[in-house]
């Protein structure tokens, strides 16, 4: 009888970005805890984000997987991968696959993170929004709908990031109507895309959440739609390569799903929670 959450997690990073561990290590420690399958997916160059990787060290970055993969060869399946930004120009074409996601909304001119701090997120609410959480969260779903329209990724990433540091609801309230309509019609997108939609632990394993993104009440309209769902860790520490992954799928099976994906190698599949 198999785990109820997946031995694979096709969402990583290294110290060729933000992350703390080299690729190497990375395999070890999926080696570790029984994986088939590892992706790395580095945050692709963009020059107006300090975490991405260097344009530099791109093809050091795929060399490097390139040579794990042949060194690991019959021991766990290794997937070049890259997380790109929506608003960045990078090149995805030499990869397996990649990751869409938003970590910018365009206001006044610049771009802005939901992803870097809390303290940032409310200076960029008074600056650009007169400290209205609620026209915030507006921008962000249209950006991240217009990712999804837009995007050839095979994965959607962490599609609620806006509500990282916000679990104990003292930002915005995520059940408040003006919040839903915004985020479930994202969820009726996302999962009308056919794309897989990622259910993401890395605020847990940071400490700045106890569930993961995105939230009950966008997975069940994601269920409700047909939407297809994949659990991956945003792993920047080998230490939480698989961080939370069965409360993750215990929560999906409350939500309505019976089934998840994940990579075997190269390809999706399947399985049931």
């Amino acid at each position: 009888m198999r785990n109820y959450y997946s031995k694979s997690n096709v969402h990583s990073h290294t110290t060729f970005s933000d992350g703390r561990n080299s690729a190497e290590e990375m395999v070890r420690a999926a080696l570790a805890l029984g994986f088939h399958t590892l992706g790395f997916s580095e945050h692709g160059p963009a020059d107006y984000d300090d975490s991405a990787m260097p344009t530099e060290r791109e093809p050091e970055y795929r060399a490097e997987i390139l040579r794990l993969r042949e060194a690991y060869a019959g021991r766990i399946n290794l997937l070049l991968g890259l997380e790109h930004d929506w608003l960045s120009p990078t090149d995805v074409s030499e990869y397996d696959y990649y990751i869409e996601s938003v970590h910018y909304v365009p206001v006044g001119g610049e771009k802005w993170s939901v992803d870097w701090t809390r303290e940032k997120l409310e200076a960029a609410l008074a600056e650009h929004y007169g400290d209205d959480p609620y026209a915030l969260c507006r921008d962000y779903f249209r950006t991240v709908c217009e990712s999804v329209e837009g995007t050839g990724a095979a994965i959607l990433g962490h599609i609620e990031l806006v509500m990282k540091f916000n679990e104990k609801r003292d930002l915005f309230d995520d059940t408040d109507p003006r919040y839903l309509k915004y985020a479930l019609e994202c969820a009726e997108l996302a999962a009308k895309s056919g794309r897989l939609i990622e259910i993401n632990t890395g605020a847990i394993a940071k400490g700045y959440r106890t569930t993961p993104y995105p939230g009950a009440a966008m997975l069940k309209r994601i269920r409700e739609c047909g939407g297809r769902i994949i659990i991956t860790s945003d792993c920047h520490n080998s230490d939480f390569l698989d961080c939370a992954f069965a409360e993750v799928a215990a929560l999906a099976r409350a939500c309505g799903f019976k089934t998840a994906w994940e990579y075997r190698g190269a390809a999706q599949a399947e399985y049931p929670l």
